[in-house]
């Protein structure tokens, strides 16, 4: 058995939104020569949905009040 406890999270929405964005651009630069526009058109989906700071907001803050389970519909 494994107890994983976290005494203090620290989230910094702006910064975690940067580092997505910044993971984005990378993962399409990369590929850019060897995906269709379709399919770089679902990576900046999927990138722009999990860096948007609102749900970044609602997934992290309930970590910050204590121990919570997160769902998300």
């Amino acid at each position: 058995m494994m107890a994983i406890i976290f005494q203090k999270l620290i989230f910094y929405k702006a910064i975690m939104t940067e580092l997505l964005t910044d993971c984005r651009d990378i993962l399409l630069k990369l590929e850019e020569k060897h995906l269709t526009p379709k399919s770089q058109g679902r990576i900046w989906h999927v990138f722009n949905h999990y860096s948007d700071q609102d749900l970044l907001t609602n997934l992290y803050t309930p970590w910050l009040s204590g121990p919570h389970l997160c769902m998300h519909p």
